[in-house]
């Protein structure tokens, strides 16, 4: 079996007396998808912060690409650099053409040329099925195009 990418190890996490993560246990490979669902303040948003120490955890152990999250002295920006997130609230850059948008982090983040990132940011275009949007700007963006972008902009900073 693969090594995990992201494990959760009986991971506690509390906002006052509110226990919003109880004993989690979870262990997602490469390429992997999960589905995290469940009602409005289950902790969902919260679970998936935390794996960026967008949220610190109380108890337990997070490890993120091999690094536990615990660690002392563990680097959370060259962590951010590796691991993608999409907010509940996406905003595009309007100025910007959707090929734009989703190659905007992989060149400031991660220092690739405009021509890698172009490249891959083309390929996830190509993925999504919609090759034809990347000159469009998002004020002429469907919903579900605008959706589909920045969920693309963190895979290109080199998917799991």
């Amino acid at each position: 079996m693969a090594e995990p990418v992201i494990e959760f190890r009986s991971v506690n996490k509390w906002f006052g007396k509110m226990h919003v993560l109880r004993d989690i246990n979870l262990a997602v490979t490469a390429g992997e998808v999960v589905v995290v669902c469940g009602p409005s303040g289950s902790g969902k948003s919260t679970l998936i912060r935390c794996v960026n120490a967008l949220e610190p955890i109380q108890e337990g152990e997070l490890v993120v690409l091999g690094e536990s999250l615990a660690k002392p002295g563990v680097s959370l920006s060259a962590l951010r650099t590796r691991v993608g997130m999409v907010f509940q609230s996406f905003n595009l850059f309007p100025h910007m053409t959707a090929l734009e948008n989703i190659m905007r982090a992989p060149v400031r983040v991660r220092g690739l040329s405009a021509a890698e990132a172009e490249q891959t940011a083309r390929a996830l275009l190509d993925r999504l099925k919609i090759p034809e949007k990347a000159a469009n700007y998002p004020a002429n963006l469907s919903g579900g195009t605008c959706v589909g972008s920045p969920t693309v902009a963190p895979a290109s900073r080199t998917p799991l």
